[in-house]
C-alpha cells in the first residue's frame, strides 16, 4: 500500500486488491493501460497507465452479482473517469459482450468544474484471467450517446474507453 497526495488518496497495489476489487473509497494501481476517448460535446482522450500515480481502478465486480466499477485518472484539482453498471452479472473468468445498465463519465478541472454524462452501453471483454497472482482483465467500455447531467443537460458525448488491468471478477 501506498499513499499519495499527503496521505489523502490511498492508492493499492494489486496485491493488496480483494476478490472483487478495492476497498470502498480506495483506488487500486492495476491498471496496466487506459484511453478514454470522447467526442460531441466534450472532443477528449485521455491515457494512463500502471505506476503513473494518477490511473486507479474503483469499485467492485463480485461475479455474484452485478459488476460496478471504473478508472479513473487524474488527480484533485484534474481529473476524468469512467464507472459502469452492468445489466447482468460477469461472472470469473467470463469474456464477451456485456450490456451496461449504466456508464457514467465524468471530467472535472478547476476552471470548468464537473461535467457529468450518462446513459446505457456496452463492455466487451477480450481477455478475462483469473488466476491468483496472474490476473487480468482486458477490453473496452463503449457508449454511442451519453447524455448531460446538471450543468451538461441538453448535450451529449459518445465514449470508448479501451483497458487492460491485473483484475479479474473474482478468482478461480
Amino acid at each position: 500500500m501506498r499513499a499519495v497526495a499527503a496521505g489523502l488518496l490511498l492508492l493499492l497495489a494489486a496485491a493488496d486488491v480483494g476478490p472483487y476489487g478495492p476497498a470502498f473509497g480506495a483506488k487500486a494501481d492495476v491498471v496496466r493501460s487506459f484511453t478514454l476517448t470522447t467526442t460531441g460535446a466534450i472532443a477528449r482522450e485521455i491515457t494512463g497507465k500502471k505506476g503513473d500515480g494518477k490511473t486507479g481502478l474503483r469499485g467492485q465486480c463480485n461475479p455474484t452479482m452485478f459488476a460496478n466499477f471504473g478508472i479513473e485518472r487524474g488527480d484533485f484539482d484534474q481529473r476524468a473517469d469512467i464507472y459502469l453498471i452492468t445489466k447482468g452479472k460477469i461472472a470469473t473468468g467470463a469474456t464477451g459482450e456485456f450490456k451496461l445498465d449504466t456508464i457514467w463519465v465524468s471530467f472535472y478541472d478547476d476552471a470548468n468544474g464537473e461535467r457529468k454524462f450518462g446513459g446505457p452501453g456496452t463492455l466487451t471483454l477480450t481477455i478475462h484471467e483469473a488466476s491468483p497472482g496472474a490476473r487480468r482483465m482486458k477490453g473496452t467500455i463503449t457508449g454511442p450517446k451519453l447524455e448531460g447531467l446538471d450543468t451538461q443537460k441538453g448535450k451529449f458525448i459518445a465514449v470508448t474507453a479501451s483497458f487492460d488491468m491485473d483484475f479479474s471478477c473474482g478468482v478461480k
